[in-house]
């Protein structure tokens, strides 16, 4: 995998995490750095001699180098600012790196087998100073390679053990611990060393080599040589030490957001299904859909009246619509847009909040913020409320009733009535104001009845059974436009409440998986 891939991809992961509501300062941090130590020219890495007080880190230098370089002394703390041995032959091109670094103490070397390192002596991580320490902790992000200098007094040193050696050593591709002044001890140098890595192994720290050195007298610094001098070229220093720096950021962030080895979804597609035909169905539940379809019936009905009741059906629907009747019984357009007065949200919200409640203890401390928004109440009945107000727009933009020829007809048929029903109420009239002779029907049981009322009988049983005619073919419209309506609204809450029931667990999943992804490019 190249460097340029896996800053890419740690890229990815940073804007990832930031989804998630993750401190990615380290990240970015590492990015910043990592770009710009690529950004360097020339072949010599920074190596770098890291200790505590007293421990014989300038001698050890001084050592190495035949003469003095950094002074040591009885004086604590010694060494007070970063001082650079370099090659005379690579002091230019490491000028910038040096000012990068700022490192302003540099001293000249001519020995060839240095040539390609520039060895720094840090001051003390334990010193009285903490500017000093400070120091340390600002540059080593920054360096190639770490050499961990202790002693036989304090080898077993908690600042360097927990504080140093624990934190980097996963981010340092090339480092070694070296036990400085093993003339004190003679023959038990092996044991000390043997002790120091198993001790380094127990505490997990597998990666790092322990050489013995003393740096007194004429000094033996013979491991410590052979290990800096061992032929590692130093781009490949470099270029490691940065890809396991990007494996180290890409790793902290994938702990942090619970994906360090796959990013399984926040929940399965049979919780979703679940949840969201829950709360599908306490939503429909406050906008009463039952309630939509009697609505839509008696609307059907009204709009038939006009068309197929004959005059007295102009004269009905004139009044119905005059008193505002329709707005209370017939009007399924604006009861979809009351529904906010017949209840609340808060058993929709229910079966979200349960689920969202079940999660949470399965994720890292610090990525359950961004899922417990999830859940907060007022957003949710927000989003909730929005849903469903899209539904019913979606299907309220053209709500109108069914119509039918059948009505006209029936219509046509009621207005022959009504004009007979006239003419049956003249004749009437005239049969029993002005004596006008008429016939008689003989009827069973009740025996003669005059014909004009027989007419006037007829008529009427004629249009009763017409009108009953027209309510029963409204109705039967009319309910099967309800169950139109009620399952064009229901599978549009649904796809409402799936987007804003879901969208943020999906954005969330999505970051998640783009981290584990990330993890998986910088660490194959």
């Amino acid at each position: 995998m190249t460097l340029s891939a896996s800053l890419s991809a740690l890229d990815d992961a940073v804007d990832a995490a930031a989804t998630l509501g993750l401190d990615t300062s380290r990240a970015r941090r590492v990015l910043t750095d990592a770009r710009e130590r690529l950004g360097f020219e020339g072949s010599a890495y920074v190596l770098a001699l890291v200790g505590g007080t007293g421990v014989g880190k300038s001698s050890l230098l001084n050592t190495l180098a035949g003469g003095i370089v950094s002074p040591a002394g009885a004086r604590r703390p010694t060494t007070g600012t970063p001082v650079a041995w370099v090659a005379e032959s690579a002091r230019d091109e490491t000028a910038p790196l040096l000012r990068w670094l700022d490192v302003r103490e540099v001293r000249d070397h001519t020995s060839g087998e240095f040539a390609d390192v520039a060895i720094l002596d840090l001051p003390d991580i334990d010193s009285t100073t903490p500017e000093h320490r400070a120091r340390v902790d600002l540059l080593l992000p920054r360096v190639d390679a770490v050499v961990w200098v202790a002693d036989p007094e304090k080898y077993r040193d908690a600042v360097l053990h927990d504080e140093y050696l624990r934190h980097w050593a996963p981010r340092l591709a090339r480092q070694l611990v070296v036990l400085n002044k093993a003339d004190r001890i003679g023959p038990d140098s092996e044991r000390l060393r043997a002790h120091l890595a198993a001790s380094l192994r127990a505490e997990g720290i597998e990666n790092v080599g322990v050489a013995v050195t003393s740096a007194t007298g004429d000094g033996d610094a013979r491991e410590l040589r052979d290990w800096i001098v061992d032929g590692v070229e130093a781009k490949r220093v470099v270029s490691e030490r940065i890809a396991t720096e990007l494996g180290a950021a890409s790793l902290d962030l994938a702990t942090r957001a619970g994906v360090q080895t796959e990013a399984k979804p926040l929940i399965t597609a049979e919780q979703r299904a679940r949840v969201l035909a829950d709360v599908t169905r306490e939503s429909a539940a406050i906008i009463d859909l039952a309630g939509l379809e009697r609505q839509a019936v008696a609307a059907t009905r009204l709009a038939a009246r006009p068309r197929g009741a004959g005059p007295f059906g102009l004269v009905t629907t004139f009044l119905y619509r005059a008193t505002g009747r329709d707005r209370v019984v017939a009007d399924p357009e604006g009861y979809l847009r009351r529904w906010r007065e017949r209840g609340s949200l808060q058993r929709a919200a229910e079966p979200i909040r349960r689920l969202v409640g079940d999660v949470l203890p399965r994720v890292p401390s610090e990525a359950r913020g961004a899922i417990a928004t999830l859940i907060d109440a007022e957003a949710l009945h927000a989003r909730l409320a929005h849903a469903i107000d899209a539904a019913v727009a979606t299907r309220t933009a053209e709500v109108r009733p069914p119509t039918s020829a059948v009505w006209s007809l029936i219509g046509a048929l009621q207005y022959i009535v009504t004009a007979a029903l006239v003419f049956a109420g003249l004749w009437i009239a005239a049969v029993f104001l002005l004596h006008a002779p008429f016939a008689s029907i003989d009827v069973p049981i009740l025996g003669p009845i005059p014909t004009p009322l027989v007419v006037l009988a007829a008529l009427l049983l004629a249009g009763y059974v017409l009108a009953r005619l027209l309510g029963a073919h409204a109705g039967m419209l009319g309910r099967r436009w309800a169950r139109r309506l009620r399952g064009d609204l229901t599978r549009e809450l649904e796809l409402r409440l799936r987007d804003v029931l879901f969208a943020r667990i999906d954005t969330i999943d999505a970051a998640r998986e783009r981290i584990a992804r990330a993890r998986a490019t910088i660490e194959p």
